[in-house]
């Protein structure tokens, strides 16, 4: 399974999400916004083909209600049908989706819902976790230094590589795969809807500021171009999150036009992301000129200036006398051998972190709502294990292994770019 996040607005397949939808009411000719209660989020795959659909029912607010009731303790039958009148939610919805379950007369919580006091304890737990986590890797630092030295591109900062390989690709992407082959994390269940584990969040005004953990993907041609940083400097000016939004179209465009256009231009969009993304690896072993680049992608030069001047504005390249850098992690085929290197480092690490460490974190906290309502831990582990590398990262910046993604240099701060055509987990 792909384990890259990406946020709800940009959902493209299989994949982590988490969402939040601004839930609307009418009395009479009065509509009225209601702010959302929680984020919600899937590992795995769900369609609104299906029904009752786990985004549907989510995005009603009388649910979100009554959940953050179950996770207080279990609700009497009589009170779970008050609390879901008037809802076009049924309760027999969420029996279905398995959000709650009915144990004789009572409906108890069954499903991964953090409130805002389960947050803050899993984010205190993870600062003191992640100590460890992030001493653990700094004990290899010479080795991953030394495996660095063989990333030779002009002008990028090999800290930057060394943020993307070992703060996303190892202990994001391949963290999540490691937890889910240990058995740590529960990664796929069958509902009526799609195969997923769903989980919720309870809102609060805990900052994300320096988590590091969200990474944004796409891949055209088997050239990814993925951005990786935290989710509070939303939205980002970076690749792939730009090209996922198209433009709205007027309400006076009839809807098989607007279906057409946006079709359109979601397919034109692919291939600029695959133009930019050979530019970028072209750039890999130096600088070109636009006739360089004209030729090495194949691309008309008009083209390749055109797309060089969003390139420049985006701060992937610098120019300079009609010459072009990257200034951005770039990896290519000639990269792969220091990849491996580096990501077995991160796995090494990993594996016996997690057996040293796993059962305890899981003791600390056995009292969340859900494992109180009965969910199994494993069901809970994802959105853990997201503080507890988020965080890990934020030292490994701070202790000067990793590029700062809020470094003053920086145009556009709290995360940084990447282009590579390697395979990684």
């Amino acid at each position: 399974m792909n384990n890259k996040l990406i946020i709800w607005a940009f959902f493209l397949g299989v994949t982590t999400l988490w969402a939040v939808k601004t839930a609307w009411t009418q009395h009479g000719n009065t509509v009225t916004r209601q702010r959302p209660l929680l984020r919600y989020s899937i590992v795995g795959s769900s369609s609104c083909d299906k029904k009752p659909c786990y985004s549907e029912v989510m995005s009603d607010i009388a649910v979100q209600k009554f959940l953050l009731e179950l996770a207080q303790g279990p609700q009497e039958v009589d009170v779970a049908r008050a609390a879901m009148a008037g809802s076009a939610v049924s309760i027999a919805d969420l029996l279905a989706l398995r959000l709650i379950r009915r144990e004789g007369e009572r409906y108890f919580l069954n499903f991964a819902l953090y409130t805002a006091t389960d947050v803050k304890r899993i984010r205190d737990t993870s600062e003191r976790y992640a100590e460890s986590l992030a001493a653990a890797i700094l004990a290899r630092r010479t080795e991953i230094e030394d495996a660095l030295r063989a990333y030779d591109a002009p002008g990028v900062d090999p800290k930057a590589v060394t943020y993307f390989l070992l703060g996303c690709a190892s202990l994001d992407w391949d963290g999540l795969n490691l937890t889910a082959e240990k058995g740590y994390r529960k990664t796929t269940a069958q509902r009526p809807d799609g195969t997923y584990v769903p989980a919720a969040e309870e809102m609060s005004d805990e900052s994300l500021e320096k988590v590091y953990w969200g990474s944004h993907n796409s891949t055209y041609d088997n050239i990814h171009l993925t951005s990786f940083g935290d989710h509070h400097s939303l939205p980002r000016f970076m690749l792939p999150d730009l090209l996922w939004r198209t433009p709205r179209f007027p309400s006076s465009y009839p809807d098989a036009l607007k279906a057409a256009l946006q079709e359109l231009l979601a397919e034109s969009f692919k291939r600029i992301g695959y133009q930019l993304g050979r530019i970028m690896l072209a750039l890999r072993d130096g600088e070109k000129s636009g006739a360089d680049l004209a030729q090495a992608t194949e691309v008309k030069q008009s083209e390749v200036q055109a797309l060089l001047h969003v390139l420049v504005a985006l701060d992937y390249v610098i120019e300079h006398h009609g010459l072009y850098r990257a200034r951005i992690p770039v990896l290519t085929r000639r990269d792969e051998v220091m990849a491996r290197k580096i990501l077995a480092i991160g796995r090494q690490v990993m594996e016996r972190w997690l057996a040293e460490n796993y059962e305890s974190i899981k003791e600390e906290l056995k009292d969340l709502s859900f494992s109180r309502s009965g969910v199994p831990f494993s069901e809970g582990v994802t959105m853990i294990w997201h503080y507890l590398f988020g965080i890990t990262n934020r030292k490994l910046v701070e202790a000067g292994l990793f590029a700062d993604p809020y470094a003053t240099t920086r145009r556009y701060k709290g995360a940084i770019p990447v282009v590579y055509e390697l395979a990684l987990p």
